[in-house]
């Protein structure tokens, strides 16, 4: 060791003193002998709570989705070799979706690389561009009480000023066990928070011109576009919508959902699918996109058609342009931007009309042919997911339909905020996720219940988040629309282009599998379901367990039964 090292415990201690004095706040730990020091340091310091989680992978969604449902950084450890390799499902996502994740990493020191050591490999630039910034520590304590210190609080300024995750790789030479008792408080530094930026005049003056110059113009808010749950920014939104005259289509991921006000267009993702008359109907000649790219893919595909004025509402430079039409960019607050662009404005509403007109149209049809439908569909589970919500609920749906059907077939009112993994749209550790999110919402003790509507193979991809999530004892009702696995791919062109032998063989996923067995852990009930909202009501009223499974059995002949059945229904209209 130098003459400033420290036992590489204290230096850890240090490090994530700086990193809590930064916003840290809870630690996720996947056990391990390589990273003991992180481990026992995240136990010794003040301000720091912990969970244990036997998967990285889990483990890492774990974290995910409380920084998500928090708005704050959670850490990460785990040992050396390909435990860290297994957090970069999170850490992609955390990467996309502009979440803050300290990944700690334990590695070999210098010596055992490439000399045939085992759990050994260049850990350096594992996670390459998914990470804001990597940190490379000295081995051990060699960098001394100050620099770890500090570097912890870098850590965490980086992953909160940067909206995402961060690599920290510390190689450890044995003995890694701690070799002092816990360290003395290192005098605190500045929490770091994300700064309140005001609107760009010059970006003011630009997009209150482009209002005043348009007939017809339309705000399009995507997933993330309010990414804390902020009601009063969300009203502030909807608000500037309605004094320019621009109708707001509200994503279910968007964080406007819930609040209501007469900007906001009933049932948005309903109004440009296949057979729908609003698609030619309706026109925007200015259209104001915010957020990520929606979930509803026929609304960027109407929005390809109009020959309008493209702006692009982009303050953390993530380019989300998939069209690539956009023709102007700016890069204020959203909310500052839109507030200020449209003070004072008094825009006509007839065009504004026109939009929540068609949206309660395409509503009461959706209603009706759920109604008239007799079979068990996903629409009709996720339509009823919706009705049962509160405002301290959280749905959590998976990646490929749920989430699309939670986008479709949930009202806007519905109260409960809407989480997905959309940053890749993976369906892996979505049940992970959840259990994250539930987490971090326990601490507020709101009382509100977790619903995650997930797809049968997205269930099996994580059966290790639902396992971790038993033997923590987080409460969740889990509904599963099992169609055995044969639902989005039946969907998309590869259908009818490929020979029938040949697209079951590649792209059909049958699994032959129900879930009742999950029911053997202690903390799991599971129940098959074909009255849904009776289901959810005893889930909610009276858990057996912490955890409840809802089966239904669903197919994808009825989904496209009752797709045919909606464009009749509008077209009767």
């Amino acid at each position: 060791m130098t003459n400033s090292s420290i036992d590489a415990t204290a230096a850890a201690e240090h490090f994530l003193a700086g990193a809590r004095d930064g916003g840290l706040r809870h630690v996720c730990i996947s056990p391990g002998s390589r990273s003991t020091p992180l481990a026992v340091a995240a136990l010794r310091t003040p301000g720091i709570t912990t969970s244990i989680h036997l998967d990285e992978r889990v483990g890492a969604f774990n974290a995910l989705g409380r920084a998500l449902a928090s708005s704050t950084p959670v850490g990460l450890i785990c040992t050396s070799g390909t435990a860290a390799a297994n957090f970069l499902p999170a850490v992609s996502e955390a990467a996309m979706s502009n979440v803050g994740l300290i990944v700690m990493t334990a590695d070999r020191p210098p010596e055992h690389q490439s000399w045939g050591v085992g759990q050994t490999f260049d850990q350096r630039g594992l996670y390459h561009r998914q990470v804001r910034t990597e940190i490379t520590m000295p081995v051990g304590g060699d960098g001394g009480a100050n620099f770890s210190h500090r570097a912890g609080w870098r850590a965490a300024s980086e992953a909160i000023e940067e909206h995402g995750p961060i690599h920290v790789n510390w190689p450890f030479r044995l003995p890694v066990e701690p070799q002092d008792g816990p360290i003395s408080a290192p005098p605190p530094l500045t929490e770091v928070t994300r700064s309140a930026k005001s609107a760009n005049p010059s970006e003011v003056s630009s997009l209150r011109q482009a209002l005043l110059d348009a007939r017809s113009p339309l705000i399009i808010a995507g997933p993330a576009t309010l990414p804390s749950a902020s009601t009063t920014d969300a009203e502030r939104l909807i608000n500037a919508g309605a004094r320019a005259g621009a109708p707001v289509l509200a994503d279910a991921l968007s964080g406007l959902r819930g609040v209501g006000g007469p900007a906001l267009v009933p049932s948005p993702a309903l109004l440009f699918g296949k057979g729908s008359p609003f698609a030619t109907a309706l026109s925007a000649d200015l259209i104001i996109h915010l957020g990520q790219t929606p979930t509803a893919k026929a609304t960027r595909l109407w929005w390809e058609t109009q020959r309008a004025t493209h702006v692009l509402i982009d303050p953390l430079n993530e380019w989300n342009d998939p069209s690539h039409l956009a023709t102007h960019r700016y890069v204020s607050p959203a909310v500052e931007l839109l507030e200020a662009a449209t003070e004072a404005l008094d825009q006509p509403q007839t065009h504004f009309d026109t939009w929540v007109s068609a949206g309660e149209k395409a509503a009461a049809a959706m209603q009706q042919t759920l109604t008239e439908t007799s079979n068990l569909t996903e629409a009709a589970i996720a339509h009823a997911i919706g009705t049962t919500a509160t405002g301290n609920d959280v749905i959590v749906a998976s990646s490929s339909m749920p989430v699309r059907d939670i986008d479709m077939f949930v009202d806007i009112s519905c109260p409960a905020r809407v989480f997905a993994n959309r940053g890749i749209n993976g369906i892996d550790g979505v049940i992970a996720t959840a259990a994250g999110i539930t987490n971090a919402r326990a601490a507020t003790d709101n009382g509100g219940r977790t619903v995650v509507l997930i797809g049968d193979v997205a269930l099996l991809h994580d059966v290790g988040g639902l396992l971790d999530a038993a033997r923590h004892e987080t409460p969740m009702t889990i509904v599963v629309p099992n169609n055995d696995g044969g639902g989005i791919f039946s969907m998309l062109p590869a259908k009818d282009a490929l020979d029938a032998a040949v697209f079951d063989e590649l792209l059909q996923t049958p699994h032959g599998t129900t879930f009742e067995f999950l029911a053997s852990h202690p903390g799991i009930t599971h129940t098959f379901a074909t009255d849904i909202e009776a289901a959810l009501a005893a889930a909610h009223t009276s858990p057996q367990t912490p955890i409840t499974i809802i089966e239904c059995s669903v197919s994808i002949e009825d989904r496209f039964s009752l797709q045919h059945a909606y464009t009749e229904v509008l077209a009767s209209t």
